[in-house]
């Protein structure tokens, strides 16, 4: 589907009884008192603990953390807080006794739903209760366990899980130390080895962590690494996972971009130190040569101009990863600012960026409400006339789509300075 992004009774759970005790409740012979008792408003989220991004859907041995949020009555005071699963396949729950939770998702043979429930009552005797539902995904590698003769069977043991690390863009002559150590499994044995891209010398391959030192930039020549882990359990069940290590031009800017178009150029300063994922995630797209080729999708005259979504014909380019939303960094949308589009979800934006033509302070971070703004990453240093040019040109609607440029307005390139 074509996705236009958007500017725009319980019981006590089963650990050690705290000073807090369990969650109040009326008793049989206290109904008046239950009816007179306060509702806290009471909300909870699963969000991935590695990210810090809300989640519906979780793999097997990913963490997730329960997040509530509670507020007091009147009389208040403090809230307490008690989580406990009411239905789907067993989970252990760390920290259940406060506001932030915690469980790994199990090896499951079929997809299953997990729900938590979690209790928030203050000292005045006020009490409110949310739902979070999070789908944990079958395990390839599931596999039962082997109790042994006569002792039946049960549960379900996992299979080996690879983890090669996450990708990395570095510098030649760099010392880079992969890392394994995400990968689970019982009694493992490591093994990487090199795929593609420029020979390296892999250092004690058969470790957890290995290292390689980083060979030359190749300005015309081939400048990713890509590296294989394979972990076999005390099974001799054997998987695999790769990492992609990006050898970066060392005498390419780290701040400033020049995005090159058919109506000329203009020249990009981003803000590393404000927006440091959004940064990074950019100059992904730009190394990648993502941006190369597309077209400013979107052009409202005295708003913005959007690209990084879209081939000519409005063919849907695939973007990556969702990132975290950094609108909160103090940088505003003002005319010549560059923020990331997203949609009606903070944390959405991946590719598509846009350029202010003029003040666009409503779409900043609301200090007042704590709402989420659009991340300001970055500013048009040169070439601001070419973006007015762009900001210029008539528009139309067409295949669904609203303000797209008669004529194509497209990127050319996006390279560092």
């Amino acid at each position: 589907m074509l996705r236009m992004t958007l500017l725009t009774v319980a019981m006590c759970t089963l650990f050690p009884v705290t000073p807090y005790g369990c969650p109040p409740s009326a008793s049989s012979g206290d109904e008046s008192a239950a009816a007179e008792r306060d509702i806290i408003s009471t909300t909870a989220e699963a969000v991935d603990a590695e990210t810090g991004l809300p989640v519906e859907k979780v793999t097997f041995r990913k963490n997730v953390l329960l997040r509530a949020s509670a507020t007091a009555s009147e009389e208040g005071g403090a809230v307490f807080y008690s989580w406990l699963q009411s239905s789907g396949p067993g989970v252990q729950l760390t920290d259940a006794d406060q506001a932030v939770a915690g469980f790994v998702a199990p090896s499951l043979e079929t997809e299953q739903t997990v729900v938590i429930m979690v209790t928030a009552w203050d000292e005045a005797g006020a009490v409110g209760r949310a739902d979070v539902s999070i789908v944990v995904t079958a395990d390839p590698n599931y596999s039962p366990y082997d109790w042994g003769p006569g002792t039946g069977t049960g549960g379900s043991a996992p299979g080996p899980v690879a983890d090669a690390g996450q990708a990395l863009r570095v510098l030649p002559g760099d010392t880079v130390t992969l890392d394994g150590s995400g990968s689970s499994g019982d009694q493992l044995v490591y093994r990487w080895r090199q795929v593609s891209g420029p020979e390296i010398e892999l250092n004690e391959a058969d470790t957890i962590s290995p290292t390689f030192v980083v060979p030359a930039y190749e300005p015309e020549g081939e400048n990713k690494i890509v590296i294989e882990l394979a972990v076999t359990d005390a099974g001799n069940r054997t998987v695999t996972d790769q990492v992609t290590i990006t050898i970066r031009d060392p005498e390419a800017s780290e701040t400033r971009v020049v995005i090159s178009t058919n109506m000329g150029d203009f020249v990009i300063e981003l803000d590393p130190g404000n927006a440091p994922v959004t940064v990074e995630n950019f100059l992904q797209y730009v190394d990648d040569g993502f941006y190369d080729g597309l077209i400013f999708h979107r052009v409202i005259a005295d708003f913005v101009i959007q690209t990084g979504g879209y081939l000519p014909g409005l063919n849907q380019s695939e973007e990556g990863d969702m990132i975290v939303n950094e609108s909160d960094n103090g940088l505003s949308n003002v005319r010549g600012s560059v923020a990331m589009a997203r949609t009606s979800d903070p944390h959405s934006a991946a590719s598509q960026w846009y350029v202010n033509l003029v003040d666009n302070l409503n779409l900043d971070y609301n200090y007042e409400t704590d709402e989420w703004g659009y991340t300001v990453f970055g500013t048009v240093i040169d070439g601001m006339e070419v973006v007015d040019r762009i900001g210029a040109v008539p528009t139309e609607t067409r295949s669904g789509f609203n303000d797209v440029p008669v004529n194509d307005v497209i990127v050319r390139s996006a390279t560092r300075e």
